[in-house]
């Protein structure tokens, strides 16, 4: 018997206790009406979750642009305080500058007051002092330190 014949034998042979035989039609039609259903359930999954996704990037996207304003007001910000950071810097180098000079005005006020004291010194020696000639010699020590005392 050859195999051909072998095959259509099997198959002409009766059907098995419990057995039925498969309408292949129905079940092509079943598997394919089976398939539209579930090709038309991820279909509106895949719909629902790109509608999801597209409002989460929306609200990432909200979020992104309010950090982005809130980055550019701190960045004006910055450019407020740079500028009065300038200013300040301009002030600063101008009290240096005269903090430079002090040492010669604390020289200047120290030398005014010894000069004063000195002169002060003078005219009581002047009361003090027995003869004319030594009083108008210091009276013009005098008036020679309060002169020298008028160019500090």
């Amino acid at each position: 018997m050859s195999a051909a014949e072998h095959q259509a034998a099997s198959t002409a042979e009766a059907p098995k206790a419990g057995y039925k035989p498969i309408d292949e039609e129905a079940f092509e039609m079943k598997t394919g009406s089976d398939l539209g259903k579930a090709a038309l359930f991820v279909a509106l999954l895949a719909v629902v979750l790109m509608v999801i996704l597209y409002f989460t990037q929306q609200q990432n996207i909200t979020g992104v642009a309010d950090k982005l304003n809130e980055v550019q007001g701190v960045k004006q910000e910055l450019v407020t305080v740079q500028g009065q950071m300038t200013a300040l810097e301009g002030e600063m180098e101008a009290l240096v500058e005269s903090l430079k000079d002090l040492p010669k005005e604390a020289k200047r006020v120290v030398l005014s007051s010894m000069l004063t004291e000195s002169a002060n010194k003078i005219n009581y020696l002047s009361t003090q002092v027995e003869t004319q000639a030594q009083q108008s010699k210091l009276q013009e020590i005098q008036k020679m330190l309060e002169e020298v005392q008028a160019e500090l």
